[in-house]
């Protein structure tokens, strides 16, 4: 048995543009890990820490409206090796001012058929994803 990791995501970052703050908010910023065949990863945290925005990049659902998606998604099986955001940023242009990110263009159709070619054969049949919706009580 291999021990490379199924899933190693390192660097995440996922960014969305807020035109009335003229300003990015980093839903994800930095974030790293890894899965190994036979692991079980249960992922926690406060409301809006982030959960949900890290799977869903994970699974090439965030994608339309101006953002940033970075970082690397290797997935690696015994028949498949990918880095899932492999070539997205030539879909993007960012400009600066006084190091912080003012604006983004972005070919959004590109960027969603390049994305949907790379997870073609990935999600549903490799990747999932089970949200927890909390219980009322």
């Amino acid at each position: 048995m291999s021990d490379f990791p199924l899933l190693k995501i390192e660097n995440l970052k996922t960014y969305f543009f807020s035109k009335g703050r003229r300003a990015f908010t980093r839903s994800v910023d930095g974030v790293g890990l890894e899965i190994r065949r036979g692991d079980t990863l249960g992922v926690v945290g406060e409301s809006g820490s982030g959960k949900s925005v890290t799977a869903l990049s994970v699974m090439g659902l965030v994608g339309a409206a101006p953002g940033v998606i970075a970082g690397r998604i290797g997935l690696e099986t015994d028949t498949l090796r990918k880095n899932l955001l492999q070539d997205l940023d030539d879909y993007v242009e960012l400009a600066s001012a006084d190091g912080r990110i003012v604006e983004v263009r972005k070919d959004v159709v590109g960027w969603q058929k390049h994305l949907e070619r790379r997870m073609r054969d990935v999600r549903g049949k490799v990747v999932a994803m089970i949200s927890r919706t909390p219980s009322r009580r």
